[in-house]
């Protein structure tokens, strides 16, 4: 392949990643959506991947995390500290409550489900002030392994991915 054929396939790729990447994320969130909808009308969270002749290729799942605990207050937060483990407790020109520290009473925090937090010295449990427990977003996770992978490329290389009506390309699209 000569340079001057090297730099139209690289631009042709080039406005086809754009297109596809666009594609990608409005795909992703109708399939969130449809996979929200299918848990609160049925109870579904995860769903097989097939190609048109029925071949599996994988799955897709609606993840929805536990809550975690987050300092909402860092004041409150750093004056709870300074009582009961001052030498988490680090003062420079700003006083801050030791990362390591924070992140560990964290941990604990969202592993317990509640903003208490049990002294493993004195067995004493705390009600932690500035913190509280937080839901995060539900995301998806989907599963395409090896063989489904191989079965997507042959699939797209004898033309029968026809109906996914995967990409349609505009005049002026892919700038």
């Amino acid at each position: 392949m000569n340079l001057k054929d090297i730099a139209a396939r690289t631009a042709v790729l080039t406005a086809l990643a754009e297109v596809v990447d666009k594609e990608l994320k409005d795909a992703k969130k109708e399939l969130q959506e449809g996979l929200k909808a299918a848990k609160s009308e049925t109870g579904t969270q995860k769903i097989g991947i097939a190609l048109e002749e029925g071949q599996d290729i994988g799955t897709v799942s609606l993840v929805q995390p536990k809550a975690a605990a987050a300092i909402t207050d860092p004041e409150k937060f750093l004056a709870w500290v300074r009582e009961v483990r001052p030498t988490e407790v680090v003062t420079r020109l700003v006083t801050e409550v030791r990362p390591s520290w924070s992140s560990l009473v964290l941990k604990q925090i969202s592993a317990a489900g509640a903003a208490q937090w049990a002294d493993p010295e004195n067995g004493v449990i705390h009600d932690v002030p500035g913190v509280e427990l937080q839901g995060r977003a539900a995301y998806t996770r989907m599963t395409v392994p090896d063989a489904g992978r191989d079965a997507i490329a042959e699939a797209w290389r004898t033309g029968q991915l026809a109906h996914l009506n995967l990409l349609q390309i505009e005049a002026g699209e892919a700038s």
